[in-house]
């Protein structure tokens, strides 16, 4: 394998550099009578795009001193991924970035990523000369602080109420407990995160609760695909893969269980946050509909019964909001007081489709505006659930208020198992990457 170029722009600082197009690489490049294949065997480049320390990505809730701790950090990753890198059919750019501020639990942290996109070389099909694609379909990003996808994230009402405290003006507030729980359909993807001891290939960039089948295997004739119960292996080769190894202490756990009895005792907390929202919310609609019934009988609309109707029944659920919030206080509070030990100690587990949170249904009204967002029933005992998780908080005790080194880190490439170019890059550098290195650099 080939050597990397690697070539620095350097003509009027980075401004210029910013505003430099591929043509000049090609012109630098400057390869006539190429082929498809030969491209493929063209020694690498690399594109330093950050000279100067430029970090991009919004800035923010995010001070300097953060800003200047993230840099040091992305330049470590960058130091751990250049010596190594290596690759023929295309050029590498590299660029920092800031990512919006993230909680684990109620710890603040400031994320960021040392990105690297792999450009691939073409041959013009009609001049014979090199190109390079604008785009980039591979990628590396080595992400400090990664944010996982949340188990829950919707609102009723006002988004500010369920924040801690409540109302905070803080726009980077955290949110209460059951905001900040993660789901996981595959036990192999928090086990690659709790472990940190190599690589897995899921089907999204971020890791959670996106699919019940989040996990790519790479099977010796078929190729890369997932198993599905009722269809079997499925190929995946001409869609993204993304192959991630998460970075973390292996001594202690990132994510452990929430118990049934958290999540009630947190779903408590909820209804209680919630129960005003939803009453100010329909007070809003009632009085809204009284102002239009009001200039409805001015003009005699033919629509004046109905909307009288519809403020029958505003009415009426302005009442059962009420009722109801206490109807799922009292289940929620009978199961805590009935239940044995080992009954509340169990995981909790939901099902994909939320069964778990069923809403009556009404045609006549919106019965959210009733009943909020969880109708708690039952937990789910199936096979094919959601396991929720919450970040451990004996994990983050190692790490104190704006610290200077992250949390964890998350190496992920992104790739095409049929596009040539992107799996010379994953076997040649991606898998040689020696992740103890990036462990090193962790709180």
């Amino acid at each position: 394998m080939k050597k990397i170029f690697f070539i620095s722009l350097l003509f009027c600082g980075f401004v210029a550099q910013s505003q430099t197009s591929f043509k000049a690489w090609e012109v630098q490049i400057n390869k006539d009578n190429c082929t498809a294949e030969s491209v493929l065997k063209e020694p690498g480049r690399f594109w330093d795009a950050h000279i100067g320390g430029v970090t991009g990505g919004g800035k923010e809730g995010i001070s300097s001193t953060e800003i200047a701790n993230a840099k040091k950090m992305m330049e470590a990753f960058e130091n751990i991924t250049k010596p190594k890198l290596q690759f023929t059919g295309g050029l590498a750019k590299a660029s920092f970035g800031l990512n919006s501020k993230i909680y684990y639990n109620q710890f603040s942290a400031c994320s960021y990523t040392y990105n690297l996109g792999f450009h691939a070389f073409v041959c013009n099909v009609q001049t014979h000369k090199l190109a390079i694609v604008d785009e980039y379909q591979g990628v590396l990003r080595v992400n400090g602080n990664p944010s996982f996808q949340k188990a829950f994230n919707s609102f009723q009402g006002n988004a500010d109420a369920y924040k801690i405290p409540a109302n905070s003006p803080q726009v980077n507030a955290p949110f209460i407990a059951i905001f900040n729980y993660y789901g996981f359909a595959n036990s192999r993807v928090v086990n690659a995160i709790n472990k940190g001891d190599g690589f897995i290939d899921l089907n999204s960039e971020q890791a959670g609760n996106l699919s019940p089948y989040p996990v790519i295997e790479n099977k010796p004739g078929k190729g890369y695909g997932i198993n599905f119960p009722n269809s079997g292996f499925v190929t995946v080769n001409n869609d993204f893969v993304y192959r991630h190894a998460f970075i973390t202490h292996s001594d202690i756990p990132f994510f452990i269980p929430i118990t049934r009895k958290k999540f009630l005792q947190d779903m408590l907390e909820y209804y209680d946050r919630e129960k005003p929202e939803l009453v100010a919310n329909m007070q809003d609609r009632i009085k809204n509909l009284a102002k239009t019934i009001i200039e409805s009988e001015k003009v005699q609309s033919r629509y004046l019964q109905d909307q009288k109707n519809k403020q029958v029944l505003q009415e009426q659920s302005a009442r059962d909001i009420l009722a109801v919030n206490e109807q799922k206080k009292q289940a929620v509070t009978r199961l805590l007081q009935s239940k044995d030990e080992k009954w509340l100690n169990q995981h909790a587990v939901v099902q994909p489709d939320n069964k778990s949170f069923t809403v009556p249904y009404n045609r006549n009204i919106d019965s959210k505006e009733i009943y909020g967002n969880f109708y708690f029933t039952e937990f789910y005992t199936g096979s094919e659930g959601f396991n929720l998780y919450q970040i451990n908080p004996e994990y983050l005790k190692k790490y104190p208020p704006n610290g200077t080194k992250p949390a964890l880190i998350d190496v992920m490439y992104r790739f095409k198992p049929n596009y040539i170019f992107l799996m010379g890059v994953k076997e040649s550098f991606i898998d040689q990457l020696n992740l103890d290195e990036f462990r090193k650099l962790l709180q």
